[in-house]
């Protein structure tokens, strides 16, 4: 079970878990092989490391940028083009070309001897910047004489503020050059070298950053209808089991069916004659795991009517362990009205393709992520 944040919850939906391949140590399952979120997370949080032979390089988009692409694809759209993107970044990321972009910080001219620095590329950090920028500026060297006069810092936990003064003249010099170049405001980002682990576990490379949507969109619509069937089959069970459970007692109140002073076998006999079905929760359940001990997991064995397969016939014990105050008028309006919940699901999931699933994922995650970001929480 996925723990964390209520976006992480959203983003690794719990129902997703029991079409996952799990691991197991000493015979015990601890964790699936992989995870698979309704966005792709390398997107969002980034990647950049080196490894024997290979090296990767992958910046952070936005992800309502990456949604807005999802839906289209959803609606048989070509994916737009995203650009890189980093939370509170208040600087400009232009585009060179292919997977070559310029960062850009931000600074403007207050008076005619003083400007503002109020944001550093990105990965530049606000001491280091000024260790390795202004002081040389400020002190100057033999070969370079002094740019500024002075410097002030205005910082905060989450925003960056230089006020730089400096001689009239100097600051038309460097507006003439440009602002974002004298002050080294500017930075490069390539990402030539993308290079990821596919759902297979084996390196891949990608040529751009649609390519790793793509490949992310087929995998997670095919587990959109993976999802689907395992729904289809466990309501479908609960249903069943639910039908069985309220016209049994409905019979019995109506006087259809009698168990007084029978025996077992004889009550089995009579339920099999009657059409009851054997329990289809467990029925499904076993025929789940069964699939999972053989490498499946397309979660389609939904026929609620599948034999448990147990050597002992078939199980009513989901019928006949039913307490007796099951048969109050109370009980029996709940039972009814919780046969008919189910069945009302199950009726509005067949009516819904694996795009809507996907779809209904997306917008209740958008809808949090707002509120978080209201909140600061993102």
């Amino acid at each position: 079970m996925i723990r964390g944040s209520p976006l992480t919850k959203l983003l690794f939906p719990a129902v997703d878990s029991n079409l996952l391949k799990f691991l197991y140590d000493d015979n015990q399952k601890v964790e699936p092989e992989w995870y698979i979120p309704i966005i792709p997370m390398v997107l969002v949080n980034g990647a950049e490391g080196i490894g024997t032979g290979w090296a990767c390089k992958i910046p952070n988009y936005d992800p309502r940028e990456i949604v807005n692409n999802i839906n289209r694809m959803l609606n048989h759209q070509d994916p737009l083009p995203m650009l890189p993107s980093y939370k509170n970044f208040k600087g400009v990321i232009h585009e060179l070309g292919q997977n070559q972009y310029l960062v850009s910080g931000e600074v403007s001219v207050l008076d005619k001897n003083t400007i503002e620095i109020t944001e550093l590329p990105v990965r530049t950090w606000t001491q280091a910047y000024k260790e390795s920028v202004l002081e040389p500026m400020l002190q100057g060297t033999d070969k370079t004489p002094a740019l500024i006069n002075d410097y002030k810092e205005y910082h905060t936990d989450s925003t960056v503020k230089f006020v730089v003064r400096m001689s009239e003249e100097k600051l038309a010099q460097a507006e003439a050059v440009g602002l974002h170049k004298v002050f080294k405001l500017q930075s490069s980002l390539t990402c030539n070298s993308m290079v990821l682990f596919d759902h297979m576990g084996c390196l891949k490379r990608y040529d751009s950053v649609q390519d790793i949507l793509k490949e992310f969109f087929e995998l997670r619509l095919h587990y959109c209808k993976l999802r689907k069937d395992w729904l289809l089959g466990s309501l479908g069970a609960e249903a069943a089991k639910l039908s069985n459970q309220a016209r049994f007692v409905l019979e019995k109140i109506e006087g259809k069916i009698s168990i007084e002073n029978k025996s077992k076998r004889e009550l089995i006999r009579m339920l099999v004659q009657k059409g009851y079905e054997s329990d289809p929760v467990a029925a499904w359940s076993k025929a789940q795991e069964k699939a999972q001990e053989e490498g499946e997991t397309d979660g389609n064995q939904s026929d609620s009517s599948v034999d448990s397969g147990s050597s002992s016939g078939p199980n009513f014990n989901y019928i006949l362990n039913m307490p007796l105050w099951c048969l109050t008028k109370e009980k029996v309006e709940e039972l009814l009205k919780q046969r008919d919940i189910k069945r009302g699901e199950l009726a509005d999931l067949q009516k819904k393709s694996s795009e809507d699933l996907w779809k209904e994922d997306l917008a209740v995650f958008i809808e949090e992520l707002d509120v978080s970001f209201s909140f600061g929480r993102f």
